[in-house]
């Protein structure tokens, strides 16, 4: 069965508007009329809590292959995003630390050798860096090859999950 049929026939069970139970799990009327009309789906967390609400097993709507098709998609961006934070953590690190070693050449009076050593280090590690950024870059947007619509990195704060 769809998710559609579903909600609305649960709705209709009840006996409640669609602006009373968007109200009731703190929704937008306009987000529950989408998915009662099929036009899009709500995430994982919140089909939980429609399920909860209307006590209804997820298991009717696994008819519904492009649920299923959004759920699978869903499950793959929470594992890309496990791995968009290994890699920033380490990008993170390591640019850390060249700002670490260019003040500290900066600051510090060392000797000609040790500077020199320094600076030698200071390349490779930015060099690791760039090549860390490069691969993480690849990593995130191999779904968009070729695709002139690709996203632009958009931080957290713009409302990107």
């Amino acid at each position: 069965m769809k998710l559609s049929e579903v909600l609305v026939s649960e709705r209709h069970k009840v006996g409640k508007i669609q602006q009373n139970v968007a109200g009731d799990l703190f929704l937008t009327r306009q987000s529950f009329s989408n998915w009662e009309n099929g036009k899009n789906f709500p995430n994982i967390p919140t089909l939980i809590k429609l399920s909860n609400y209307y006590v209804f097993s997820l298991d009717t709507i696994k008819g519904d292959e492009y649920l299923m098709k959004q759920v699978k998609k869903d499950y793959e961006l929470i594992n890309l995003k496990k791995a968009n934070k290994k890699y920033s953590l380490t990008l993170t690190v390591l640019s850390v630390i060249i700002i670490l070693m260019a003040i500290s050449i900066s600051i510090f009076r060392f000797s000609i050798p040790v500077t020199k050593f320094l600076t030698i280090i200071l390349l490779i590690l930015s060099s690791v860096l760039i090549l860390l950024s490069y691969k993480f870059l690849k990593f995130v947007y191999k779904d968009y090859k070729g695709d002139k619509n690709a996203p632009l990195w958009v931080p957290k704060g713009f409302g990107m999950v």
